[in-house]
């Protein structure tokens, strides 16, 4: 098997992992809903990948373009193709089960998931959470070349507030234009929404980190304590408590907070909040090989949780026609929407977590093993014609 790559940042290590927990809890209607009932996941949980991106990020003004642009392709777009290619697979198989007979892909299909991709980011349901790689592609390369052309007087601090800007303006035109009317240009507003959080990854490495970093445990738990307080007063003055949050940020929408700075506190205190945890608990966790290897394989748990959630309600289904019908599990529900839940009980919805992490690894260590054999096999074909 290929060797398993080791994340030397542990603390980022950490909050990736929790990060990928999160989207998959978030998709279950929160089974574990981890501080969720203080800072709601979907307040943050976007905006803190993004923050991770940043962190990493090293482009300049003498970053190549065409070379970085051919990297961020075949890092993201490539394996993007790959995961929707393998879902669209499964779905097929899944609702020739589901229905019993073979329907082909109606006329004009391509084109819809091409017009999905371009504006929405993803090019059916199974594939949602996906949205996120379209957006993260343009985000890096608009951010490259605006930095490859105002790097000689570029200023983090004076960027980050002109991004904040910019995040501001896509909130209220989501806000206040028709749906329709910005559908064409969700893409360049998603963009402009994440810009001050890539920003600020960049910002916390190269001058907060270390006095972060170096804040005793009681410091920083006085910090999550804080941070959990500032929450809860931020609800007393909106409609309601989950206003805070903000949903469905692949279309946009979900900005039921009357203030345009919502969105954008609220993945401050959620960022801070969990790279905290993170900082306190990376010791205790950083040798852990799963943590690990699900914080270097988010893509994979982020493209294929959905599949792997129904691939479970298809072996429900089987059981209902075989054996006998599940309590409060609904066939003809299931047949209609890839978002149905076994609700028999809420803590059914932790096997769909544990489904949702554990199946896409398994099929990342299954390539991971393919791969290795391939490898091996070539090396030693190669160490034959040698001899």
């Amino acid at each position: 098997m290929a060797e398993m790559r080791s994340k030397s940042n542990k603390k980022f290590m950490v909050l990736s992992a929790i990060g990928i927990f999160m989207v998959v809890d978030h998709h279950t209607f929160t089974a574990m809903n981890l501080f969720g009932d203080f800072i709601p996941y979907n307040s943050f949980f976007m905006p803190m990948f993004v923050f991770v991106s940043g962190y990493f990020n090293k482009v300049d003004s003498d970053t190549k373009l065409l070379t970085y642009t051919w990297k961020k392709i075949k890092s993201l777009l490539f394996p993007y193709l790959g995961i929707c290619l393998l879902v669209l697979v499964i779905q097929f198989f899944m609702n020739l089960f589901k229905t019993g007979t073979f329907e082909s892909f109606p006329s004009g299909y391509l084109l819809y998931m091409l017009e999905r991709v371009v504006t929405l980011g993803s090019p059916f349901a199974l594939v949602t959470p996906m949205w996120f790689v379209i957006t993260l592609f343009s985000l890096l390369l608009v951010y490259a070349l605006l930095k490859k052309i105002l790097g000689k007087i570029w200023n983090n601090f004076i960027m980050f507030a002109l991004f904040v800007v910019l995040h501001l303006a896509s909130i209220y035109l989501a806000k206040t234009l028709d749906p329709e009317s910005i559908y064409w240009f969700l893409l360049p507003l998603k963009v402009f929404f994440f810009l001050p959080f890539l920003e600020l990854g960049i910002i916390y490495r190269d001058h907060l980190e270390r006095k972060h970093t170096s804040l005793e445990g009681g410091g920083k738990i006085a910090i999550l304590f804080a941070l959990l307080v500032f929450n809860m007063i931020r609800t007393i003055y909106l409609p309601t408590a989950y206003d805070v949050a903000f949903d469905t940020i692949d279309e946009m929408a979900g900005f039921t907070s009357p203030f345009i700075v919502t969105p954008l506190i609220s993945s401050l205190v959620g960022i801070l909040f969990w790279l905290t945890i993170a900082d306190l608990i990376e010791k205790s966790v950083s040798g852990s090989k799963f943590i690990n290897y699900m914080s270097c394989n988010t893509f994979w748990i982020m493209g294929l949780h959905i599949a792997f959630f129904n691939v479970f309600n298809c072996i429900l289904m089987l059981i209902c026609k075989v054996v006998a019908p599940l309590p409060c599990f609904s066939v003809e529900t299931f047949r209609e929407t890839e978002w149905y839940f076994w609700e028999i009980n809420p803590n059914v919805k932790l096997a769909y977590v544990l489904i949702g992490i554990l199946g896409p690894l398994g099929v990342k260590w299954i390539y991971d093993y393919l791969g290795g054999l391939i490898k091996k096999t070539k090396k030693e074909t190669a160490m034959k014609e040698e001899k």
